[in-house]
Formats: C-alpha cells, structure tokens, sequence
C-alpha cells in the first residue's frame, strides 16, 4: 500500500476513537459547568436521589474516582501514541464519559443541611479530577492524528492519578461539613505563625549591623529605617495580641473543630454556623496581617488604630459564631464539664474562650486608646 492509502486505513481505524474522545471532551465541559452550578439544591432530574445521606454521597464520590482512575489507565495504554490499538480504547472512553457524568450528578446531590463547606469541598475535588480528564481528551486528540507522536500525554495521565490519589488519601475529601471546616483552619493556621514571625524580624532588623548589606539597595528598594522606642514597644502590645489570636486560632481546631462535634454534622442547626466560622477562619489570618503592616518603620497611628479596630471586628464575630455554637443544646452539653477517665474535671471549654475573647478585647483597647491619645 502506498503511504496515502495506509493514512486512509489509519484514519478509518481510528475515527471511532478520535468520536469517543471528542464526546469525552464535550462531557467534561458539560460536568464542569454543572458542578459549578451546584448550590445546594438538587435539580429536578435527581429528584428521586434528593434525599440522600451525605455518607452515602461520599461513598459514591470515591466509588466512582476508582473508576475514573482505572479507566484512565486503560485509555492510556490502548492510546499510547506510538503504538495506539484505537479498539481497545472504545470501552474505557466510554466509561470515562459515563462516569465523569455520574461525578458531576454526584456533587449536585449535596444539601444545603449538608454544609456549604463540605459541598465547595467537593466542588474542588471534582474540578481538579474532571479537568484534568479533559486535558487528557485534548491531548489524545492532538497526537491521534496520522504521522503525530508524543510522550505529553503520560503526564496528563499522571495528573489524573495525583488528583485522584489527593482525594482518596489521607487528609482527602472530609466525612463531612464539620470535618471540612476544621480542614480550612488547619490551613490558615500557618500564616499565623508566619505573622509572629514576621513581627520578630521587624523587631531584630533593628538590631542588625548598620554597615551590613542586605542586598535592597541594589534593587532600588530602600529598606525600613530602624523602629524607635516608642514604635517597638507598640510592637510589643500587637504581639501580645497576635499570640491570644494564634491561641484562640488553635483552641477552636483542638477544642471546637474535634471528633465529638463532627459527631453532630448532620444536626441542622450546627453546619450553617460552622460554615460562618470557615469564612472566619480565613479573615483572622487577613486580619492580623494587615495589622501586622503597619508596625514597620515609620508607623502610621492611623493606620495602626484602623487594623484594629478591623482585628477586633473580626474576632467579635467568631465570639458571636462560637456563643451560637455554645448556645445550642446537644453542643452545650457535648462542651459542658465532665469528669475525665482519671477522675480530674476538664476545663470549661466555653468559660476558657470568653476568658481568651476577654483578653484581646482588654489589650485591643488599651492599645487603640494610648494610641489615639498620642495623635
């Protein structure tokens, strides 16, 4: 055969394939769309499923990523561009379209009494998973054409399985909306340790070797000026303050966020109010940089009383949100005193909190007001 008849044989041979991708392709859009659309209320078309308990949600959700993870392989292996066996591949790209459908299906089922944290939980975790599926699609299809090979593919491949794998894992998707909350201040809490930290370099930069060339000049960046007397012991007081913030930061993972409180995910009345304290969790940390910005040399007083004042607000109301929390019946009395295994009581959990919100609300103030009086 000529080499125009074998690129016509190819062709012919891989058409159905190159239509099972292209479909792939459109059903991964279509997923997408729809997964960005869910809201907490079943459509019309899963009506039948509206009733569904989260657990069983989330069982199916790993369910079906086990499916996508085994039929990627499959479809990478028939498909491999050096070597393509085009039949082979019909099976598992169909499975890949059906079942990245049943995924998106899946996250729409997801309540509001659910959560919304868990369910924008989801959203992300079948994003990362559908999307990637789609660049796979548009990779295939670029190397499927007659004369074309490459190796790309392989790492399309490799970032459906890491996505997957992500998800499945350890610390992957949350068993449920409190779970998920407790997931989103675990990783805010880093940026307030990088806060303090930042507060002890603003405070040794002072102390360094006046000679010493910290590189800035060259970049055309002039560095702060050291701070004075008066500017460091204003430092002083913010980092106090920061402090009973990253102590109040972790006591709400450790004490609030733990394993008996996600034990009462499913009341109704508890996830609308740990989801108020997931957006809490991220302004804290947004919060106290700011504040943190105006300790550098030389201060704005303004400024200063302005980012409190901004601080103060913030934690006003995770004390509304965590009293809301206090306030209702099965979680007061999973938080009350109870005699532990050695016969000791454990602290009031919520007497330590106020105690803690007290504390701020003392030091903010007195801050706010000597600051205010040297204006």
């Amino acid at each position: 055969m000529s080499d125009k008849q074998n690129d016509q044989a190819d062709s012919l041979t891989n058409y159905p394939a190159i239509v099972s991708l292209t479909v792939l392709k459109e059903t991964c859009s279509d997923a997408l769309a729809s997964i960005a659309a869910a809201d907490g209320v079943v459509p019309d078309d899963l009506s039948d499923l509206q009733d569904s308990d989260f657990t069983v949600i989330r069982k199916d959700f790993i369910s079906l990523l086990a499916y996508l993870y085994s039929a990627t392989t499959k479809t990478a292996l028939s498909l491999k561009p050096s070597s393509p066996t085009y039949s082979a591949s019909l099976t598992p790209l169909k499975d890949l379209s059906t079942n990245v459908s049943r995924l998106s299906s899946n996250v729409r089922l997801v309540r509001k009494e659910h959560g919304a944290t868990v369910l924008k939980e989801l959203q992300s975790s079948a994003q990362s998973v559908v999307s990637a599926i789609q660049n796979l699609a548009q990779t295939l299809l670029t190397v499927s054409s007659p004369g074309k090979e490459g190796e790309e593919y392989l790492a399309k491949v490799g970032e459906i399985h890491h996505a997957i794998e992500q998800i499945r894992g350890t610390g992957g998707l949350s068993n449920n909306n409190v779970a998920a909350v407790h997931k989103v201040w675990l990783a805010d809490q880093a940026s307030l340790v990088d806060a303090l930290q930042e507060l002890k370099e603003i405070a040794e930069s002072g102390e360094d070797d006046e000679d010493f060339d910290d590189g800035w000049n060259e970049l055309g960046v002039e560095p702060s000026p050291k701070l004075t007397e008066e500017e460091l012991r204003r430092l002083n007081k913010v980092e106090s303050i920061l402090k009973l913030c990253n102590l109040l930061h972790k006591n709400v993972i450790k004490k609030v966020l733990s394993a008996p409180l996600q034990g009462l995910a499913s009341h109704k009345d508890v996830n609308p109010i740990v989801d108020e304290l997931a957006s809490d969790s991220a302004a804290l940390p947004a919060a106290v940089d700011d504040l943190v910005s105006t300790i550098y040399s030389p201060q704005d007083v303004t400024d200063m009383v302005e980012q409190l004042q901004s601080l103060s607000g913030v934690v006003l109301g995770i004390q509304s949100h965590l009293n809301a929390l206090f306030g209702l019946d099965p979680v007061a009395e999973l938080f009350k005193q109870s005699l532990t295994s050695s016969g000791k009581k454990t602290p009031d959990v919520k007497k330590w909190f106020d105690t803690c919100f007290e504390e701020i609300k003392s030091l903010t103030t007195q801050l706010s007001n000597s600051l205010q009086d040297s204006q």
